[in-house]
């Protein structure tokens, strides 16, 4: 079981994501379950590209835990940057009152 621990963490940054546009839609329908997938998953590259680069910088690890919470981290601070961009549109699309 300990082998697989880094795959289970890099999984629950895939289910996190996604369960977190879940939450964000109001509708509840085929199309925004399809779209949440959508954008988790490429949350989830952006992870793996932020931990690749971080990798890259710092060398060679020996754990593997470390690189998974790195996409963890990753994955993360791609769905924030995401919503924070999804709010600032929507904010931007609002006429003034």
């Amino acid at each position: 079981m300990s082998e697989s621990i880094a795959s289970w963490i890099t999984l629950s940054a895939l289910v996190a994501s996604i369960g977190w546009y879940v939450y964000q839609n109001n509708a509840r329908n085929l199309q925004n379950f399809i779209m949440s997938a959508a954008s988790g998953l490429l949350c989830l590259c952006g992870g793996f590209l932020i931990s690749g680069a971080i990798m890259k910088v710092t060398g060679s690890l020996n754990s593997a835990i470390f690189p998974a919470l790195l996409v963890c981290l990753g994955t993360a601070g791609c769905v924030t940057a995401h919503t924070i961009y999804k709010k600032k549109q929507i904010q931007k699309e609002k006429p003034s009152s």
